[in-house]
Formats: C-alpha cells, structure tokens, sequence
C-alpha cells in the first residue's frame, strides 16, 4: 500500500537560540531556531528521520541555550516504542539531529561515511557515545551513494552544510515529499535555489547553486520541508 502525506509526520524537538555575536551565520544572529525532526508511517515498520536534542555538549549549550522537548512524550505522540523503529536515518550528526540514536540499539541507522568520519574525528562535532559510538550501535554507512531505506524511502546526498549531509525522498500518493533536513536552513533559501537552477536550464545568468539542486528535481518534488523551518515549499503554491 502506498504512504499518504499523512503518514509523512513532523516531529517538534525544541529550540535553540543563535547568540547576537555569531560571525557563520549574520543573518540568524538573535534568532529562535525550531528543531524538527519526521517520523514516516511505513507499511514495514515505522522509520525516524534524525533523533532530536542530546544534551551534555558543555559548550554547544553555553552557546546555544537549547530548550529541548522530552524524546520519551515525542514518542508518545506518534504512539510508537522505541523497538518498533524499522530504521533511522540522519541527516547529519550534529547533536540537534541525531542526539537520541543511543535509544536505538541494534537498529539500522544510516549515514554518510564523511559524517560517520567527521563525528569521530572532528573537535566539537558530535557527541559520539550518544550519536554513532554507543552499545549495539548498527550503522549503515554509505559512501556518497543513494540508498533505499525501505519501499518509497530512499536517500539523497545533499553535501554542503557538511560534507556528509543527506536527504530523504518519500514516495506518497500525493506526490514526492523531500525531507531536505538542513540542506537548507530555511524554505526561501530552497526556492533562491529552484529558480537559479531554472535560470541555469533556461541558459539566462544565475547564482551558483548545489549541484544536487539538480538531482532533486529530476525527482520532481511535490513538497519539500525542512529541520529547521515550519514552513513549507509545494508545488503549485
């Protein structure tokens, strides 16, 4: 049976707070960043898209002040246990995305070998114990591929806000829903990004682009959403 947009579920995680003196992002100095991730009612098994906050990062907190909602009630919520997951898969390893995988021992969990080698290696990257390193950890690790996570599911790397970003594609009824995680921080920096890629089609000048832009739209999105923005891109709209 084919999933329906419905079963294509957000789940909020918390917020954090950009500090006003923060020189990687100007644009997001002050603000209040949602933290989502997306639960996928699948026919073979329920699969999570990023875990959530972990806390215990000194540093990322003294920065960052996240308010972090309890992953036990966001469960609740989706009326689903913790052994009942099929699979998870990461956008990426920063603690706001894949802070809970610790819960999921034995569980598939994908990711990027460049994220998975960043996570061990990288000074204030993750948090491994919790992320990649911890007891029955399962790790599918691809290597810059595309995957299948289950029938309708697959994954899309989308390089850039780390080397070893990915994002998920789910076929619906409906249409194409892309979880683009943070490939984009916010949904207008996705449509910046459409329209130079249109602009580029059309041979007209444009700003540079992803060059996976591309890929996604071969794929022929109906919606696309996002980590870290509610609003969302569709087709038409």
């Amino acid at each position: 049976m084919a999933l329906r947009r419905r079963d294509v579920i957000r789940i909020h995680q918390g917020h954090y707070t950009v500090p006003m003196e923060f020189p990687r992002a100007p644009h997001l100095q002050g603000a209040v960043i949602v933290v989502t991730s997306f639960f996928i009612r699948h026919p073979d098994g329920p699969i999570l898209l990023d875990t959530g906050f972990a806390l215990g990062h000194a540093k990322a907190e003294a920065l960052f002040h996240p308010v972090v909602r309890d992953f036990d009630d966001a469960l609740r919520e989706m009326g689903v246990k913790p052994s009942e997951v099929r699979a998870i898969a990461n956008c990426h390893l920063h603690i706001d995305h894949s802070g809970n995988n610790w819960r999921f021992p034995g569980t598939p969990i994908f990711i990027q070998k460049a994220e998975r080698d960043a996570a061990r290696t990288t000074l204030d990257y993750s948090l491994p114990k919790k992320t990649i390193d911890f007891p029955g950890a399962m790790l599918e690790v691809l290597n810059g591929e595309e995957a299948e996570i289950a029938r309708g599911v697959r994954i899309i790397p989308t390089p850039g806000h780390t080397d070893g970003h990915q994002s998920f594609v789910v076929d619906t009824q409906e249409g194409r829903i892309v979880v683009a995680g943070q490939a984009f921080n916010e949904t207008s920096d996705y449509t910046r990004a459409l329209l130079a890629w249109r602009l580029d089609r059309e041979g007209e000048p444009h700003p540079p682009y992803a060059p996976w832009v591309a890929r996604l739209q071969e794929l022929d999105p109906w919606r696309v959403v996002f980590a870290h923005d509610l609003a969302i891109w569709e087709r038409g709209v």
